[in-house]
């Protein structure tokens, strides 16, 4: 059984929408995984947004999800913990360093194009040099830090869209930009069962 974790901002928007949306898909899939939602800089026990239970119901998905703040107990109970966006996922590593190994952003954690995950590799290669320069008081050249920054303009963004005050409309087309991360998510849970 694997514990996931969803994280964003509130635990309002974004990551129950994950949540409910992947149990769904979890069950349709009979997958044996537990799934939560929680917010960097939620209050315990706000309701969703109305317009993020309108889109899990829109769905036929479990709408009564309620905001949860980001504790250790929840990094701990996780086997996996999906951030919406890479802020999150520093914000969570930040706070909780021993949570570093299995805190991807979501779109991250799915991307499947092979030329896209070695220009990741090689930037975060890259990074980890700078900051073993930067920790022995070692300059980094003009030449690193243009190759860094040619790296960075090749990465995609995998940030998921905030709707946060927006309309209905908004609502779903975040829904469907998570839900397409969460199609290739189950994809990639069925083959680590087999």
């Amino acid at each position: 059984m694997k514990h996931i974790l969803f994280v964003c901002t509130g635990n309002t928007c974004r990551s129950p929408l994950a949540e409910g949306m992947l149990k769904q898909l979890a069950g349709q899939e009979n997958l044996d995984i537990h799934i939560r939602s929680a917010g960097v800089y939620a209050s315990d026990g706000t309701p969703i947004s109305q317009q993020s239970s309108s889109v899990l119901r829109e769905k036929g998905c479990e709408a009564s999800i309620t905001s949860r703040l980001l504790r250790i107990q929840e990094v701990q109970w996780a086997d996996l913990i999906l951030t919406m966006t890479n802020d999150h996922k520093r914000g969570v590593v930040g706070r909780f360093p021993e949570a570093a190994g299995k805190t991807f952003s979501l779109k991250e954690y799915v991307e499947d194009d092979p030329s896209v995950l070695a220009a990741v590799q090689e930037h975060e290669q890259l990074i980890a040099e700078f900051q073993v320069k930067v920790a022995l008081s070692e300059p980094v050249t003009q030449e690193e830090k243009n190759t860094l920054l040619l790296l960075e303009k090749q990465l995609p963004d995998y940030d998921i869209s905030d709707p946060y005050g927006g309309s209905l409309s908004v609502y779903r087309r975040t829904a469907a930009e998570i839900e397409e991360a969460l199609l290739k998510l189950i994809s990639r849970l069925k083959q680590n069962t087999r």
